[in-house]
């Protein structure tokens, strides 16, 4: 029974929720043209800000 599970409604499932996530799009494509103005925008530093690591952690610091 398990065997039946795993083949073949776990894929139906997952093709299920596939196909609602693409069916409640909807071709809205307002939301595309509003995020394609994104990109456009350029960069505040033309270089990355650079960020000083320091070299020694503390032991209590680290999370395990």
């Amino acid at each position: 029974m398990k065997s039946l599970i795993r083949n073949f409604f776990v894929p139906m499932i997952t093709v299920a929720i596939a196909g609602l996530a693409i069916a409640q799009n909807g071709n809205d494509t307002s939301v595309l043209n509003r995020i394609s103005n994104y990109r456009q925008w350029t960069k505040v530093n033309a270089d990355p800000v650079k960020v000083d690591i320091p070299a020694k952690i503390e032991p209590a610091l680290v999370v395990s």
